[in-house]
């Protein structure tokens, strides 16, 4: 037989507590940058609002527009 089957130890596969630790690391620092991009995009929509607002204000009092 070529191909014999082999037994493997899985402690010698297996990343252990070290990969553990790591994968809930990288999992948390997702989190709390995807947080902080839906924090910026919310801030960055607000002021679009409120800019499209004093522009359909301005346009309605015949003033022309500040860019």
């Amino acid at each position: 037989m070529l191909f014999a089957e082999e037994t493997i130890d899985p402690q010698l596969v297996s990343p252990g507590a070290v990969g553990f630790f790591a994968t809930i690391l990288v999992a948390g620092l997702t989190l709390l940058l995807l947080l902080d991009m839906v924090r910026r995009m919310r801030k960055v929509n607000m002021r679009a609002d409120i800019k499209a607002k004093l522009d359909a204000e301005q346009a309605a009092e015949g003033k022309p527009s500040s860019k």
